[in-house]
């Protein structure tokens, strides 16, 4: 282990120097800065980490799935006020830190490359053409995007497929956000609205012809689920194409794509447990009453995103606003991107 890791506190190089060291120990100790990567985090991440680190399961996983099977204390069952604080903690972070691995696209959710030679500006820009054309985006169509983060997509759905977009998140900074840059690009608020709530607010008499939650739907709980395609299928006209992806869990999958999703629970996005397998997401889209045209897997898109997007953190964390952004957080989204 000391062969990938530099040890800042004799216990721990005692106690793992020469083992493999358990994940949660690994991240929780990296944070606290008593741990050190010898070289690059994700090179290191990427070829040498069942080398050193060891991924079964530990007391701590145990008590969160005992945990997420009581009502109580499972993060599935969430109310409007609950949901709100979630992604307040997350998404009001701060636009600049987004800004420093999203780069001027300000897209959270995975690119589509036509190739490993393009940047992830032309990726992104892939992602969104390929998004209005599924849901066959016509001049004067009404689109609704929920959870639309900074408002790319509606805002190429609007200035460049002519639709009524409508654009719908909790966080306050990034409402602020898309509503600045609809000024910029000169789009009426008929071309491009935001609204600033949780789905359940969106007044159900609204009819769209298309509808879209990208990277959104593992946020609305498992318990939930039923409920938010309910509120699409009401929205959606009967000849409507509702598009959805997300980032879920291989079936079958092993301890370290658990652990991994435990990290993500605990660290980045808490209450994101609808990260479920594909079949799971099929199956609530059936029961709701969806008619499913495709299916496709964009892992691989999603990989050369994530290096994308940790090579421009790489690049742009010097100039982060260390007293916004310490370097535990820093630290943090080193090893989660």
């Amino acid at each position: 282990t000391e062969e990938f890791l530099e040890f800042k506190d004799l216990l721990l190089k005692k106690k793992w120097g020469q083992r493999k060291i358990p994940m949660h120990i690994l991240v929780e100790e990296f944070l606290a800065d008593n741990i050190a990567f010898r070289k690059d985090v994700l090179q290191t991440l990427e070829q040498d980490r069942d080398k050193f680190i060891d991924w079964r399961p530990n007391w701590s996983l145990f008590v969160f799935l005992l945990q997420q099977a009581l009502p109580q204390t499972s993060s599935s069952f969430k109310n409007i006020k609950a949901t709100t604080k979630e992604i307040a903690e997350h998404y009001d972070r701060g636009n600049d830190f987004f800004a420093s691995f999203l780069g001027p696209m300000m897209i959270y959710t995975s690119a589509f490359f036509h190739g490993t030679d393009q940047s992830l500006e032309e990726a992104q820009e892939n992602k969104l053409n390929m998004l209005c054309e599924k849901v066959q985006l016509k001049k004067g169509d009404r689109f609704l995007d929920i959870g639309c983060g900074w408002g790319t997509l509606v805002r190429h759905a609007a200035s460049k497929f002519g639709a009524k977009a409508t654009g719908v998140t909790l966080s306050k900074e990034g409402a602020a956000w898309c509503r600045q840059k609809n000024k910029e690009e000169k789009l009426s608020e008929e071309q491009c609205k935001i609204l600033n709530c949780d789905y359940r607010e969106i007044d159900p008499q609204l009819r769209f012809d298309a509808i879209s939650a990208v990277e959104m739907a593992e946020h609305v709980g498992l318990a939930n689920f039923q409920l938010f395609l309910g509120n699409v299928s009401q929205m959606l006209k009967d000849d409507g194409l509702f598009f959805m992806q997300v980032a879920g869990l291989r079936k079958g999958s092993n301890w370290q794509d658990v652990q991994w999703g435990l990290f993500m629970s605990k660290y980045i996005f808490p209450g994101a447990d609808a990260s479920t397998p594909l079949y799971w997401y099929t199956k609530q889209m059936e029961m709701a009453g969806f008619e499913v045209h495709s299916v496709e897997n964009i892992g691989r898109h999603y990989s050369h995103t994530l290096k994308a997007w940790y090579n421009n953190f790489l690049s742009n964390k010097g100039s982060l606003d260390a007293s916004k952004y310490p370097p535990h957080l820093q630290r943090l989204w080193e090893i989660f991107l």
